[in-house]
């Protein structure tokens, strides 16, 4: 009865944040075979993006680009309450995401 109807919307945003950051780290952690599965497969059109051999790197990170801007769209589809709350959590999600593919290329090309 003597709740506060802002702090119920607070924690309604943070509970979409929380839950879309860790639906999009799924998906990232999910995409992680297709890195290597790429890799390993030479095929034309991700050989063609590079001229020093790391064609492979960029049709991945395209790919993913893609996968991750379509459950973007999802995840604000499902909460169009909180657009702003899950964008927050997506985008959140985009810091272990660059952090991961740079970890996946170093073993590939650097190391």
């Amino acid at each position: 009865m003597g709740e506060n109807v802002a702090m119920i919307g607070e924690e309604r945003g943070s509970r979409v944040t929380a839950s879309v950051f860790g639906r999009t780290l799924w998906v990232i952690a999910g995409a992680i075979p297709f890195f290597y599965l790429a890799a390993g497969a030479e095929v034309a059109w991700m050989e063609g993006l590079s001229d020093n051999g790391t064609g492979s790197v960029i049709g991945t990170a395209l790919t993913w680009a893609v996968l991750l801007a379509l459950f973007l769209g999802a995840m604000l589809y499902r909460f169009r309450g909180a657009k702003i709350a899950a964008a927050s959590g997506w985008a959140l999600s985009l810091l272990p995401a660059v952090g991961l593919f740079a970890l996946l290329y170093s073993y590939m090309y650097v190391g």
